[in-house]
């Protein structure tokens, strides 16, 4: 049977040999395809439409209008390819090929499976991989005449090869494209992906930092030979570790790990001359040859004066923090393009609706986008997603032309105003407005003003529907204006299912004790956490409450009774689907005295 290493040479034959066929996809396309080695690609759709062109120099993509966007090529630009490209069945050889030859490790060891095989009429040798960048294995099926890759599949993805041809003359006007062509810059619909390309360019023309010395495996596996002459032959390949190298000039400080880098982990790292060298690799390295890898490396002199670039991205910093906090602002924003969640994703809006001072403006706004440190144990923090607008259409716009503009089709459920009064008050206490339907048990209009230190407990919790309007509007100070909530006491216990079951054994002398212990049990994994207060307390704080639209309550006069007497009591809550019920305990015999649910009701359509 023929062997892997035969099969391996046949494939190395077709390398630097000009190829084309036809090339069938998973995705249903079909493609001609012309391979000039080293770089020259032509593929054309089925018609004959030409779709990819590439030469030494030049790169032509077409659209379905049929004009070409060209790409000046230059060294390590990164193409995303979606699917399988059918570029891999003219260079599959380089998946296997030894490092020495191609500058890094085969992507492919040793086949696991071999077998005899047929793709589109020509015999094959199918050969199975695992493959080294993840994922499921890699068939791949080399012709057992002309040694190209008739197909190559992984998963449900996959290419094959029909009608292979090797060696023919191609008109070098195949790769080249004289028709209407647009310039990738103007193409390019995406600035960021446009400041990207200029980066890397601007990188490929940096002085490189030069390696000399990677850490090599070699392995020898035996193919043939005779155990009693000693003769032996022998397939040899080397792999490396692969790693990154990062550096920067020591007197300006260690820059922030970029997305590339932070995939590798740190191994070492070294002084050399005005430098630091750090060594990043995904697998485990030794100390002597991560210590061999960095002293082996070679670095140019800096690009200029430290003191010289020291100023330089110093100034380069406070720019780019300025221009992050000019498009923050929302500057020239149309408030119309942001009112209704279809459109904008459900953006929580803060509208500046003064005009009358910019600095206080820019103050109130970075106030409210500040960072809070969260209370784990760790550096985490806490932000408002806001979403700025700041135009001058809406200086004066009040809390009614507010909910006039927005009108009754799938408002946002609440929006923050910047308007005067913040803008005078010391407190900068921005005003927070419902803005929902009452269908939804919503109050369009009703109002709060919260502190900016709050602002990212408000919209966090608004914003996911983890809390209402309400709960906020009724946690309010005496002057309306929301500083966070009062912290809770020390807790007493926690009562879990079994707890609460024997809890609610004690007392079922009312309707509403009763109901409690019935509907305990059909409760998922109930709990309660206890506190103890004063019964005025609680018994204020009931009286105040004001029932809500489609609001169920149960049991209020008993738990009023309960908590009017002098005293401590101990309360919590056991939370059901829309609501809870709240419970009142004798701390002295642990009774369970009285039993109030509050619950939404869904609205009934009218």
């Amino acid at each position: 049977m023929t062997s892997w290493p035969q099969i391996r040479g046949l494939s190395y034959s077709t390398a630097g040999r000009t190829a084309r066929g036809t090339v069938y996809s998973s995705d249903g396309t079909a493609s001609f395809v012309w391979f000039g080695p080293p770089t020259s690609w032509r593929m054309e759709n089925s018609d004959g439409s030409p779709v990819y062109i590439e030469n030494a120099t030049d790169e032509y993509r077409f659209g379905e209008d049929g004009v070409a966007v060209h790409t000046a090529k230059y060294p390590n630009r990164l193409v995303a390819v979606a699917g399988v490209s059918p570029m891999v069945l003219f260079t599959a050889y380089r998946m296997w090929a030894p490092a020495e030859l191609t500058g890094q490790p085969p992507r492919f060891g040793e086949p696991k499976h071999l077998a005899e095989t047929e793709v589109r009429g020509r015999q094959g040798w199918e050969v199975e991989f695992d493959d080294s960048y993840g994922g499921p294995t890699v068939s791949i099926v080399l012709d057992a005449e002309l040694g190209m890759t008739l197909s190559w599949s992984q998963g449900e993805q996959w290419v094959q090869m029909e009608s292979p041809v090797l060696d023919e003359d191609f008109d070098p006007a195949l790769f080249s494209w004289e028709g209407v062509t647009l310039e990738f810059e103007d193409h390019l619909q995406s600035p960021e992906q446009l400041e990207y390309e200029q980066r890397m360019q601007e990188l490929t023309e940096m002085p490189p930092t030069r390696v000399t010395w990677v850490p090599t495996e070699v392995t020898v596996s035996p193919t043939e030979g005779d155990p009693m002459s000693g003769a032996l032959g022998v397939t040899v390949s080397a792999t490396s570790t692969q790693f990154g190298v990062r550096r920067w000039l020591t007197a300006l400080g260690e820059p922030e790990v970029g997305f590339s880098m932070e995939l590798y982990s740190p191994r070492a790292r070294t002084p050399n001359g005005p430098w630091t060298v750090e060594l990043r690799s995904y697998n485990e390295i030794s100390t002597e040859e991560a210590e061999r890898v960095l002293a082996g490396v070679v670095l140019p002199d800096p690009p200029g004066n430290i003191g010289d670039i020291r100023d330089a991205t110093t100034a380069r910093q406070q720019a780019a923090d300025e221009a992050e906090i000019v498009a923050t602002l929302g500057t020239g924003r149309n408030l119309d393009d942001y009112l209704h969640p279809r459109g904008s994703g459900g953006a929580s809006l803060l509208v500046r609706t003064d005009f009358s001072n910019d600095q206080r403006w820019r103050e109130v706004a970075l106030a409210a986008l500040k960072p809070v440190h969260s209370d784990f144990d760790d550096d985490s923090t806490f932000q408002a997603g806001l979403t700025c607008i700041d135009h001058p259409d809406n200086d004066g716009l009040t809390v009614d032309d507010l909910l006039n503009r927005i009108g009754e089709e799938n408002p946002p459920y609440y929006a923050f105003i910047a308007d005067t009064t913040t803008m005078s008050d010391p407190e900068m206490a921005i005003l927070v407005v419902d803005c929902g339907r009452t269908v939804f048990d919503h109050e369009p209009g009703r109002t709060f003003r919260v502190v900016p230190a709050q602002m990212q407990s408000v919209e966090n919790n608004l914003s996911i529907a983890n809390m209402d309007f309400r709960d906020f509007a009724d946690a309010v100070d005496d002057d309306g204006v929301f500083r966070g909530f009062p912290p809770s006491p020390p807790h007493v216990a926690i009562l879990q299912r079994d707890e609460l079951i024997a809890l609610s054994a004690t007392n079922q002398s009312t309707p509403a004790l009763a109901r409690f212990a019935e509907e305990l049990s059909d409760l998922d994994n109930p709990s309660l956490v206890l506190y103890e207060s004063p019964r005025a307390t609680l018994h204020e704080f009931t009286e105040a409450l004001d029932p809500t639209p489609n609001e169920l309550r149960v049991g209020v006069e008993d738990y009023l009774a309960a908590t009017s007497r002098e005293g401590l009591c101990q309360y919590g809550h056991v939370q059901i689907l829309g609501g809870h019920w709240n419970l009142v305990i004798d701390p002295q015999t642990g009774t369970l005295e009285a039993a109030m649910l509050r619950q939404h009701q869904p609205s009934t359509p009218s």
